[in-house]
């Protein structure tokens, strides 16, 4: 695949993030649940159902645990 510019660009597949995983990088973010479902555009029991394991992120959900993790993306929370 190529963009307008004829640049080879190469999508990496969507992660899978266990729900302990989920809890580690929402813990680095410093956000309760709460918050963290807000930024996600989720409701608070989706996020407590990812840490619990019986539910996983979404694609677009899994791309941005992904830019957090790999600290593309941060979220400043101010205290």
């Amino acid at each position: 695949m190529s963009n307008y510019f004829n640049v080879p660009i190469k999508i990496e597949p969507v992660r899978y993030y266990s729900a302990d995983k989920i809890k580690i990088i929402r813990h680095r973010t410093g956000l309760t649940q709460n918050l963290f479902a807000q930024f996600f555009g989720v409701s608070c029991r989706t996020v407590e159902a990812w840490e619990a394991g019986r539910n996983t992120p979404s694609g677009s959900s899994s791309r941005l645990l992904a830019l957090l993790e790999d600290d593309i993306l941060s979220i400043v929370n101010p205290k």
